[in-house]
């Protein structure tokens, strides 16, 4: 079946999945706004450990001493390199708050 491209067109998806393929990173929980001192830059928090068990709520807006304090810099450029807002959501993807 290697050469059927006809075979290769087709992707089949479960109902499960299809509602995380058809969205974007900027209606997820954990796309947050990281304000610094002189901008605000867009970042996924879903790979904190303390965000993704869902033991501390997701805020909205979180400041960059914050994520310096408890992810260092390796993890604040982890944050920041998932930070396109119209990327398809990931694995982790969880509704925002109050949207559906």
């Amino acid at each position: 079946m290697p050469d059927n491209k006809l075979w290769q067109g087709h992707r089949l998806v479960l109902p499960e999945a299809r509602d995380v393929i058809i969205r974007q990173c900027y209606e997820c929980r954990f796309f947050i706004a990281i304000h610094g001192a002189r901008e605000t830059r867009q970042g996924c928090v879903a790979e904190v450990r303390k965000y993704r068990t869902l033991s501390v709520r997701v805020p909205d807006v979180i400041h960059l001493a914050e994520v310096m304090k408890t992810e260092g810099r390796d993890g604040l450029a982890i944050i920041l390199k998932k930070g396109d807002p119209l990327a398809q959501a990931c694995g982790l993807f969880l509704p925002k708050q109050g949207s559906k």
